[in-house]
Formats: C-alpha cells, structure tokens, sequence
C-alpha cells in the first residue's frame, strides 16, 4: 500500500482534497537533481483539512474517477482560523482607528488652526 506525504493545496470540494506532493527526481545523464510534483486528489471524510496543511495520504480503491486516495491524517496545521479571536481582535483595534482618524482632521487644518489652539 502505497503512502505519501504532501501540502494541501485545495480544499474546495466537499469531502475532498487536492494534496501536492513533491520529490526529488535523479537524472544520472546529466547528473541534476530536479523536484517532481504530482497533484493527487484525496478523500477527506470530515472536510478537516485546510489549505497549507501537511498530510499523510494513503493509497485505497477508487472512490471516483480521478480520486483513489484518503488521508489519513493531518501532521501538521496551517493557519488555523478562531472567528471568536478575530472578532476580538478587530473589537480592539477600533478606538485606535477613531483616535487616528481625529489626529489627522486635526492636522489637515493646516499651520493657523494649531497656532490658534496653542
């Protein structure tokens, strides 16, 4: 059974993948290494696995016409999305925004505005 290790490069289908895998391809002729890839789409039963994530796939029978391997698991995350740490994120971010926002009316009044105020 084969196994390989690869990117995820797609993750638009439903229960589906796209999983890059590179390696290395000798040519003794003329003595150069050079990186293979080949795309294999990939059974992802729980829709877990997100763009950039590192996964083990392994070889099955044919679960559609181009796609006849599953992961089997996800070694190592990508950029994980928290909507709840985004939203706090953006929720701190906002008086600093008005501050800004204040500052710069008050310096585009030009040369007398900051005399007479000072």
């Amino acid at each position: 059974m084969k196994t390989f290790i690869g990117t995820v490069v797609s993750n638009k289908m439903v229960k589906s993948v796209l999983v890059s895998v590179a390696r290395w391809k000798v040519f003794p002729k003329y003595k150069v290494r050079k990186r293979w890839t080949k795309k294999f789409m990939a059974h992802d039963e729980e829709n877990k696995c997100n763009m950039g994530d590192t996964v083990r796939i392994n070889m099955s029978r044919p679960i559609s016409k181009r796609k006849a391997w599953v992961v089997t698991e996800i070694i190592r995350r990508e950029n994980v999305y928290d909507p709840a740490a985004a939203a706090q994120a953006a929720a701190q971010q906002v008086p600093s925004m008005q501050q800004a926002t204040q500052d710069a009316s008050m310096s585009s009044r030009g040369f007398a505005a900051s005399a007479i105020k000072g």
